[in-house]
């Protein structure tokens, strides 16, 4: 009996361990793949508005439309997502984003993890 409470006791101490673990490993993935898809559309977006004789981008609204489709079909993961605004400006290629991403982890917490991108056409 004594031997039976030690393994359900390592068990359970086993399973929560592993469930920290793995909430502290999302959290860094969700943070490193929104790095990386906001500094990509961000750099996509401002070479699109640049290119000769185009006609997708033609006023700010319309690059900030193009940088959030660009970002929506990069992006994997399941949270809810806030682009806010900093600067932008279509004729010089300049646009300057902050990305608010909120996810709940397994346990049912709520996190939020954020990222601001700037680029510039040269």
């Amino acid at each position: 009996m004594k031997q039976a409470i030690i393994v359900i006791g390592i068990a359970v101490l086993i399973m929560l361990v592993s469930l920290i673990l793995l909430c502290v490993e999302s959290k860094s993935d969700r943070q490193d793949e929104l790095d990386r898809v906001v500094s990509a559309a961000v750099k996509q977006t401002v070479r699109d508005s640049q290119i000769q004789n185009q006609t997708n981008i033609t006023s700010d609204k319309e690059m900030v439309a193009q940088f959030i489709q660009n970002m929506c079909t990069s992006i994997s993961s399941d949270g809810d997502i806030q682009v806010k605004v900093m600067g932008v400006d279509y004729k010089e290629g300049m646009l300057d984003v902050l990305v608010t991403e909120k996810f709940f982890y397994l346990t049912g917490r709520q996190e939020k993890i954020s990222t601001r991108k700037c680029a510039i056409y040269q």
